[in-house]
């Protein structure tokens, strides 16, 4: 029964001092299925190139507009839609950008020339922009503060399951519905998800609080989350904002750790991206067979999981910049020892894996701290320009990685060369030291 007199209570305060509900597991496990079709979608692309470069009597190199295309409408979909999610509402640009999902991947899937590829991609692109940032704060405003950067990293494996499960189904749906029936299941997904997010998804509580505190949808929210509190003793704290853009980013209270924010996301997403996008090519070329070097590049994906777990452990502990130094220059070692080991075997499986947990891992940690640098009411503003800024990164990728292979560069040697800004993902971490040390969770906490 509720109290007549209950203590007021701050929102961060009331996530932090009670177990899960299952309304907050549900909205993981919604931002999850979101954020799976980025990692499906991204992934899908590159496994069907070298398939649709022969049936289309082209050369693989030649897509590179096409796979970049996806990235340039990902990042514009993230700095300027995706902050829409801090006045419209995260739940309303997440439906908004299912449906933009489903019916451009449909459309790819329906694709006869390389300008159609070009435009349906990029609309895609569009779509897991905006959806990504959203997906990702809106998880960060519903877990406790000092299991954010672990909660967050569970929800964003979403990324690498999808392109690990793009990459074990693409093989067989190829071979019995062809390259085309790979769009068609990616776009009835996304308005299926779409549908069940305009059925039980709820909107940020915090940003509700934040803005709105006499929105009629905060008891009815607060009834499924915390059914014993009184919702007239919830409140939000006065955040240090002065407005709600993008330009506050780069306001001096935020500043410093936006740009350092922005330097690892484009580095790191660089690194990523080459390889997301042009590794099965790359080991297509050192002699795997198609289904083997598909399999082979998900091992990446399957590395940041497992990476990303760990590292978010010993964020939540405080532990950042070690931890994240450490599995970065475990990355690099790896690198150098494609150039030694045989690619026969087991030896190269194992340094994608390790790769993946330096890389995609990584990617998982900063985006844990971005969404936990920011508060609630510029958090979709602020990851979703650090993940534009990030695919700025990944565009450069996509070309740079087309290019390499016209000049037919020993996949080793090109992996090797991803030293040097696994180097400057390093420093850039370094630097996070006095920003983002100790966890934002503990750090931050007064300000959400």
């Amino acid at each position: 029964m509720k109290s007549e007199t209950q203590t007021r209570v701050e929102i961060g305060q009331l996530i932090d001092e009670r177990p899960l509900s299952l309304l907050q597991i549900l909205v993981m496990v919604m931002s999850f299925l979101v954020v799976w079709l980025d990692g499906y979608h991204i992934q899908s692309m590159s496994l069907v190139v070298p398939t649709l470069a022969a049936e289309w009597s082209v050369k693989s190199t030649d897509f590179k507009l096409v796979v970049s295309s996806a990235l340039i409408g990902i990042l514009l979909g993230s700095a300027f839609i995706a902050s829409l999610g801090d006045s419209w509402g995260r739940r309303k640009i997440l439906i908004i950008s299912m449906v933009i999902i489903g019916i451009s991947s449909i459309g790819t899937g329906y694709s006869t020339t390389m300008m159609h590829l070009v435009i349906w991609r990029f609309l895609t692109g569009l779509g897991l922009g905006s959806s990504i940032a959203n997906a990702t704060a809106l998880t960060s405003d519903y877990v406790p503060s000092k299991r954010r950067a672990a909660l967050v990293t569970v929800m964003f494996s979403g990324v690498s399951i999808g392109a690990f499960t793009s990459g074990y189904i693409a093989a067989p749906i190829i071979a019995h519905f062809g390259w085309r029936g790979l769009f068609v299941i990616g776009g009835a997904v996304p308005l299926f998800v779409a549908v069940l997010l305009a059925l039980a998804l709820p909107e940020s509580l915090r940003l509700l609080l934040a803005k709105d505190p006499e929105n009629p949808r905060i008891p009815k929210i607060l009834a499924r989350m915390a059914p014993d509190v009184d919702p007239r003793s919830v409140f939000a704290r006065k955040q240090d904002v002065k407005r709600q853009s993008a330009l506050e980013l780069l306001s001096k209270t935020y500043m410093k750790g936006t740009l350092l924010l922005w330097f690892v996301f484009f580095v790191n997403m660089f690194i990523l991206y080459l390889l997301v996008l042009w590794l099965p090519t790359l080991l297509s070329t050192q002699g795997w067979s198609a289904s083997r070097a598909m399999r082979g590049a998900v091992m990446i994906q399957l590395g940041g999981v497992m990476g990303g777990l760990i590292l978010s452990w010993y964020v939540d502990k405080g532990r950042t910049v070690v931890a994240t130094i450490t599995a970065y220059l475990l990355c690099g070692v790896a690198f150098v020892l494609f150039a030694v080991l045989p690619s026969t075997g087991i030896s190269w499986w194992l340094l994608l894996l390790v790769v993946g947990a330096g890389i995609s891992g990584g990617q998982f940690v900063i985006n844990a701290l971005a969404a936990g640098f920011y508060p609630t009411i510029i958090r979709s503003t602020g990851v979703g320009w650090a993940f534009s800024i990030g695919r700025i990164g990944a565009v450069l990728s996509g070309f740079a990685g087309g290019l390499i292979l016209e000049r037919q560069v020993a996949p080793f040697a090109v992996l090797g060369m991803l030293v040097v800004p696994v180097l400057m993902c390093v420093a850039g971490v370094y630097m996070f030291k006095n920003t983002f040390q100790p966890a934002p969770a503990a750090a931050m906490a007064g300000k959400r």
